[in-house]
């Protein structure tokens, strides 16, 4: 047997990596304007931590001697911290979101961001006509005026910045300052920006050279204006053919989905599963309400799901990750219980500003369990006080009230409250005490979203459990678009209604072609793909596709393709039969 053969799957998948991370610091060398075609799981970012550790040792006395900028975009603040952590002090190389990179280009340019809000009403805060502005800033990301002072809304500056990209002599000085522009998730960067880069400087081989890191097919955000594909002649397009995350049956069938990009898999202890599991067998009547008909009942939905994750986790070893992927948030709150919550707190219960639930969430849950499981750190750490219990009498308070949370946790959100601020143990916050006296004193007093106070405190408090659990990062479930990046031994993909946006079972079968994609149907169409692909690809170990909706035969022969009809079961098939 040839050495070529007696390598296993990491040994080839590194090698692999290894001359693409080459070819990439080869293509920087020639000062060529790069795109590295990065699939999931492929080590996107270990490249481009590569080209910056190449960039900080071999370009210091270039770029530091002449005054100039290595930018390194990055779609989020915590990944700007990542990256800097990595960087020597006083670095040339600045890694920045998009926002603030593109104000640290623009903003020494008052007088003429003046003049370009002035003539733009749309760019006016509401209290201002614009006169007896001295300053343009951008701070908190919202528009407002202060002592003179215009501040930005977070679409101003990115709408300013590509205006100014349009000026020739912006741009020289543009390019003089930042010879290199190395862009992360490139995929999501706004359009506008992108296509300015493309014409007034890839397209003419001039200004900063260019190095875009990511994956067309995770464009998965469709409210950003992301650009998607970025291509041009004059981009040398550099594919990542390795898979660091996934199992090989696992790649394989990413492979499938996506043969131009084809992978290999560098994990060799585990050979991988994928399973579709249907519910042909339920033989009751379906839903018939808008955006989800022909799906199951809600209850029906909940058990099922619930059944096959409890499968699962008997089947592998408990230190293993199981995630379960809905389409929207609204079905997954049904899923779990906490819908009436979500319709009143709406976005606020994703973006966690409500008061009473993070007062439940960060303080009396975790008093909660701290109690039960005696641990007196948990307790100091949530009170922030060294020693809640320093005699007998404050530990009987302190284990009246464990028993009392143990009742009142079954009933509604108002009984919690009554019982924690009645115990005079635990500090509340003056917002959610206040809010509590006009529940007591004026209950129709209303809420924010036009809810009366009441009808919000007196929903049952294992709303708010269900909320909570799904806030923590190792929530069980999620939405499918809230995975991306992420990675998990076992993924539970629901295939379900709820969102006219995606129709998997309608779209999947045009990705092999086994399905034409109608005529003006293409952003459809790339929207259910790319989100499917994500989905696919975040499993390390297993995945098991759940199809709650009826299966056309174009959807089946689909999934039979990339799993193999013998794979493809009913719920009682999958429960009963492995």
């Amino acid at each position: 047997m040839s050495g070529e053969n007696e390598k296993n799957n990491y040994q080839i998948a590194k090698e692999e990596a290894d001359k693409v991370d080459e070819l990439i610091i080869s293509t920087l060398q020639q000062g060529r304007s790069f795109r590295v075609e990065a699939g999931a799981g492929s080590g996107k970012t270990y490249s481009l931590n590569r080209v910056i550790e190449w960039v900080q040792a071999n370009k210091w006395n270039e770029y530091k001697r002449k005054n100039q900028n290595v930018i390194c975009i990055t779609y989020t603040n915590a990944a700007v911290d990542v990256i800097a952590e990595r960087l020597t002090n006083n670095s040339f190389i600045l890694p920045s979101t998009i926002h603030s990179f593109a104000w640290g280009a623009i903003k020494q340019y008052q007088s003429t961001l003046m003049d370009m809000i002035a003539k733009d009403e749309k760019l006016w805060a509401k209290e201002s006509d614009f006169s007896g502005i001295t300053s343009i800033q951008y701070d908190r990301g919202y528009r407002y005026v202060s002592k003179g002072t215009h501040y930005l809304f977070h679409d101003d500056v990115i709408k300013l910045f590509a205006a100014m990209l349009d000026n020739a002599k912006f741009r020289r000085v543009f390019s003089d300052k930042y010879p290199l522009i190395l862009i992360d998730e490139y995929q999501d960067s706004f359009q506008s920006i992108i296509d300015r880069f493309i014409e007034h400087f890839i397209s003419k081989g001039t200004g900063p050279q260019f190095g875009f890191f990511g994956d067309a097919w995770q464009t998965i955000y469709q409210s950003n204006n992301a650009c998607g594909l970025i291509d041009h002649d004059n981009l040398v397009v550099i594919p990542k053919g390795s898979n660091f995350r996934s199992a090989p049956r696992i790649v394989e069938l990413l492979n499938n989905i996506r043969p131009e990009l084809p992978q290999q898999s560098a994990v060799d202890e585990f050979e991988g599963e994928v399973v579709v599991v249907t519910c042909e067998d339920y033989t009751g009547e379906r839903r018939t309400d808008r955006n989800f008909k022909e799906d199951l009942p809600a209850d029906e939905l909940r058990m099922r799901i619930n059944a096959i994750s409890a499968h699962i986790k008997a089947s592998v070893p408990e230190e293993e990750t199981i995630k379960t992927l809905m389409i929207t948030h609204k079905v997954l709150a049904a899923q779990q219980g906490y819908e009436k919550l979500l319709d009143i707190l709406q976005d606020g219960l994703r973006d966690k500003d409500d008061p009473f639930l993070l007062f439940f969430m960060e303080t009396v849950e975790p008093v909660y369990k701290a109690l039960q499981t005696s641990d007196m750190q948990l307790l100091f750490d949530t009170l922030k006080k060294r020693y809640p219990i320093t005699k007998k009498t404050e530990k009987l308070c302190w284990k009246a009230l464990e028993q009392d949370l143990a009742e009142v946790r079954e009933k509604r959100a108002a009984d919690v409250l009554k019982t924690v601020i009645e115990s005079n143990l635990i500090p509340i916050p003056p917002q959610v005490e206040g809010y509590y006296q006009l529940y007591c004193t004026t209950p129709e007093l209303i809420y924010p979203n036009g809810v009366p106070i009441q009808e919000f405190l007196e929903l049952e408090y294992a709303q708010f459990l269900a909320a909570i659990d799904f806030l923590y990062p190792e929530a069980e479930f999620s939405t499918e678009h809230g995975v991306k990046g992420e990675e998990y031994d076992n993924i539970i993909f629901v295939i379900s209604k709820g969102w006219n946006q995606y129709q998997f079972e309608t779209y999947a079968p045009m990705i092999n072609g086994s399905v034409p994609i109608p005529r003006g149907k293409e952003a459809s169409f790339e929207r259910n793909r790319n989100l499917f692909y994500v989905c696919c690809s975040r499993p390390k170990k297993r995945l098991i596709f759940f199809v709650s909706v009826p299966m056309t035969a174009a959807f089946r022969g689909f999934l039979s393709d990339l799993v193999g009809e013998e794979n493809i079961l009913t719920y009682g098939e999958y429960l009963g039969g492995m």
